[in-house]
């Protein structure tokens, strides 16, 4: 699988497809180009996306446990998990591939 590049959010027409290109996104590329990504979901209006870009960059910047494990690994896999089913088109009402750029 080959990583994104920062602006192919930017070609993404639907939410699934938006959802899908923030879950292959690799950590570093989000946080590099966190407010281009910021700023084009809010434009786009997809919160569910804003929701995981902000849940997903806090996970990765917050203090570990002593054995260097995350304290919240499980909300973190909720988070993915629901991204995971608006990229299958299964969770968002009515979506059905709708177009988020206004």
């Amino acid at each position: 699988m080959t990583a994104p590049r920062s602006f192919d959010i930017s070609e993404c027409a639907t939410v699934e497809e938006m959802a899908s290109w923030l879950l292959r996104c690799p950590p570093e590329s989000l946080q590099r180009d966190e407010f281009f990504i910021r700023r084009w979901l809010r434009t786009t209006g997809f919160r569910e996306g804003l929701d995981y870009l902000e849940f997903t960059l806090s996970f990765f910047r917050e203090e570990r446990r002593e054995d260097g494990q995350f304290m919240c690994l499980t909300a973190f896999q909720a988070a993915n998990q629901s991204l995971w089913r608006l990229a299958e088109g299964l969770d968002r009402a009515g979506s059905g591939g709708r177009s988020c750029v206004q």
